[in-house]
């Protein structure tokens, strides 16, 4: 919905918050002299007193609606002006705290990201959300609306490397922990088999829209793996019309699975690109299910009880933090994750 059919609706809702007011008025505000005496003797003081009350409650409701329902008239340049740099920002913290506050963490030995971002947003100015680091950051609108952003600063003659620099960060964030898999544990993806959990671009949903998980399988099958283990709660179906074989044969490597189970069993690695709650306890599958040497790339930090994979052979590299391994002599400690 854009924001002038969100501005059509409040002026709809506006006039039916005043529709409701007068209709709460309308009863006493009506009667006659003789009404009113009648009513008088028809109810005692404790039943006029309720009546009041109920009248007071449903004119206080419809105050509340209407107050809320506040009309705000602009031009169409604006509200679209609005919706977009809304989205951008949001977008731009994000990528702030994935390009910044998730490096610092994973380069600087001894710094907690969560510690971190509790400090940072116990600053009230700074907000919660959009904190937690993660793989990226999909849905509908904020790849599309920086771009457009971009595009239209562009014509109109603005700089807009700031812009390009958020939007490009946040896209290669959705693919980094191949990357650092390669670099920092050594790890070859050819001819492997990989469990992808979490497809959609968040929990509690099945919109495959700009999905992390999208660039995650191309970025994996462009690596040259054997196959790609596929599950999502919600949005097997809708990520089955994404990874059409039609659109590229190389989908044809991609097969999806009715649970994590089934999706870890039998593979070289996993990688985490959602935060659906299941996959918090999903480290006693992996123990159950495939023995080491395997590699957990976790792109929302989604297992608390990671030490014990570690010491049980298995690597785990996570956004935010270093990689670890079998071994180390000194494990960094991540702190048990807050809900997201």
């Amino acid at each position: 919905m854009t924001l002038i059919e969100l501005q059509e609706a409040a002026v709809r809702a506006a006039e039916a918050a005043r529709k409701i007011k007068d209709e709460a008025d309308a009863e006493t505000r009506d009667m006659t002299a003789e009404e009113a005496l009648e009513f008088d003797k028809q109810l005692d003081e404790s039943a006029k007193l309720e009546k009041v009350a109920e009248r007071q409650a449903k004119l206080e409701d419809s105050e509340a609606r209407l107050n809320k329902a506040q009309e705000r008239r602009t031009t169409p340049e604006t509200a679209e002006g609005i919706k977009y740099v809304a989205n951008t920002m949001l977008l731009t913290y994000i990528s702030f705290w994935n390009g910044v506050g998730a490096k610092l963490g994973e380069k600087i030995p001894g710094l907690d990201i969560d510690a971190l971002r509790v400090g940072v947003t116990s600053d009230d100015r700074i907000s919660t959300w959009g904190s937690l680091v993660s793989n990226g950051a999909g849905g509908s609108c904020f790849g599309k609306d920086i771009r457009s952003l971009i595009y239209q600063l562009q014509r109109l003659g603005v700089d807009t490397k700031m812009l390009e620099s958020s939007y490009e960060a946040n896209e290669y964030q959705k693919v980094y922990l191949i990357d650092r898999a390669i670099n920092e544990a050594g790890f070859s993806f050819n001819n492997k088999v990989v469990a992808v959990i979490g497809l959609a671009f968040k929990h509690n949903t099945n919109d495959m829209r700009d999905a992390s998980s999208i660039d995650v399988i191309e970025g994996l099958l462009a690596k040259g793996v054997a196959k790609v283990m596929a599950y999502d709660p919600l949005a097997n179906e809708a990520a089955k019309e994404v990874f059409d074989p039609k659109a590229n044969v190389l989908f044809e490597k991609i097969e999806f699975c009715d649970s994590p189970n089934k999706a870890i069993e039998g593979t070289d690695a996993l990688f985490i690109s959602s935060d659906c709650d299941e996959f918090r306890g999903v480290s006693s599958t992996i123990r159950s299910t495939v023995k080491p040497p395997y590699l957990v790339l976790d792109g929302r930090r989604m297992i608390p009880d990671y030490r014990e994979l570690v010491e049980n052979g298995y690597t785990y590299l996570a956004v935010g933090s270093t990689a670890l391994m079998p071994d180390m002599p000194d494990m960094p400690d991540m702190k048990d994750k807050p809900d997201k």
